[in-house]
């Protein structure tokens, strides 16, 4: 073996002057690392400002107007009118695809029917609640949450579910009263506490004498009454409204709408919310992004320092949006939603990312179930994961009817193919993971 070594005769000062080079750079380099965040915060208040109000922009914002949503409102008021004279009224269950304003309006109805229920000195309470806050997953949370509503304490622990019950009957029927509980995201509750509680909450109406109680659930899942139980659904008997998506033109008027109560004059570029509708449209008439979309494009540009937002923001907006929330709604899913979203994508890989049938993925499934060693869900706890999917936006779906052949749910990947195989890595390291 020949081993060659070659020496290098540098002169002294070399290493000197090189490591005060070091030296220098190391120390340029600490310096730049230097941030104050006061220097930042100052900095921010010295920036002209662009939002006149943010909070016109967030989903749980009621605007003084609703557009394009007069068939809707007429049609839940008709329904809560009679309450007013503490009249029986139908039971309510509300469908349509996240952003088409189901929450909005039932919520801007609801205000309407508290406020002039006070003036006439009737006793009619709307009660909101989002089944989906952890408070309000379960029937237990429920109804002690109820229960706190009326002024009734409840301890964390130690009471049964139907204690809660009589303790909730016993405050609430003192009086003439109608409660109206508006359940949104209802499919939630019934995912982990069954359908039964609504069962049980209807079934107060029989051991009320002065009190009465109806429901209007709020839900993506237009399967949702037939998943129910026939005695559920027979106590419910609900009237149905499903809320269709808003067209590109519907979406520019509500946007311009907003914007005037959020954004400062001239702070939009004319072409941005043209843009943003469009974008909106193509997702199932998705307002609620398109205002998300907006309020993010509007915080990076007061970050540059800039004073007017342009398209180049809208669509690092729509990157920051669809990088991050996806990534982060994948990485917290179960490992059985994770193996369920990579059966839609193997299944719409093999037809060149076209349209893809829940019977199709539920094959897929099967497959990819018994390759990572999970155990095998039913088709329809399936379909309940599907449908949040498809609520967080990460698929899109809808119910296609086969006639006498039954229905088939049509699935396509909401996510841009720019992200498609980020997420297809993610899923795979943790279904490998164990």
């Amino acid at each position: 073996m020949l081993v060659i070594i070659i020496k290098f005769y540098m002169p002294k000062d070399f290493f000197d002057d090189s490591q005060k080079i070091s030296r220098e750079l190391s120390s340029s380099e600490t310096e730049k690392k230097k941030i104050n965040p006061k220097d930042i915060f100052n900095q921010f208040l010295l920036n002209k400002r662009i939002f006149k109000n943010k909070e016109a922009l967030s989903s749980s914002f009621v605007p003084t107007e609703i557009l394009h949503r007069d068939a809707e409102i007429e049609v839940i008021s008709n329904i809560l009118a009679p309450s007013l004279l503490l009249e029986r009224i139908s039971n309510l269950l509300i469908y349509g695809f996240s952003g088409t304003g189901k929450s909005l309006v039932t919520r801007y109805v609801a205000q309407n029917l508290a406020s002039l229920a006070l003036d006439k000195n009737v006793n009619v309470m709307p009660i909101y609640i989002n089944c989906r806050l952890e408070n309000n997953d379960t029937e237990y949370r429920l109804i002690s949450n109820l229960c706190t509503v009326f002024g009734v304490k409840v301890p964390v622990s130690g009471l049964s579910v139907n204690q809660l019950y009589k303790r909730l009957v016993s405050n609430v029927d003192i009086e003439d009263k109608y409660l109206i509980l508006i359940l949104d995201e209802i499919e939630k509750l019934i995912q982990n506490a069954g359908d039964g509680v609504l069962y049980s909450l209807l079934r107060l109406n029989e051991s009320m004498k002065h009190a009465k109680i109806s429901i209007i659930g709020i839900s993506n899942n237009t399967d949702l009454k037939a998943s129910l139980d026939q005695r559920v659904k027979s106590s419910l008997s609900p009237v149905e409204l499903v809320f269709k998506p808003y067209n590109a033109i519907e979406i520019e008027n509500i946007l311009q709408t907003r914007t005037k109560d959020s954004f400062y004059t001239d702070a939009l570029d004319e072409s941005v919310i043209k843009k943003c509708a469009a974008l909106a449209a193509q997702e199932h008439g998705d307002v609620r992004k398109a205002l998300n979309l907006l309020r993010v494009a509007g915080e990076t540009t007061q970050q540059s320092g800039r004073v007017k937002v342009l398209e180049e923001d809208l669509d690092k907006a729509t990157d920051i949006l669809e990088q991050n929330i996806t990534e982060e709604m994948i990485k917290s899913m179960t490992k059985q939603g994770k193996s369920i979203l990579y059966s839609i994508i193997v299944t719409a890989r093999s037809k060149r990312m076209g349209k893809v049938y829940s019977g199709e993925v539920y094959d897929a499934y099967i497959k990819i179930s018994d390759k990572y060693g999970l155990k095998r869900l039913t088709f329809r706890r399936i379909s309940d994961l599907i449908a949040d999917m498809d609520y967080n936006s990460l698929i899109m779906s809808r119910v296609k009817s086969n006639g006498r052949y039954g229905r088939t749910r049509e699935l396509n990947i909401a996510f841009s193919p720019a992200l498609l195989m980020k997420v297809e890595e993610i899923l795979r390291n943790d279904l490998k993971s164990g």
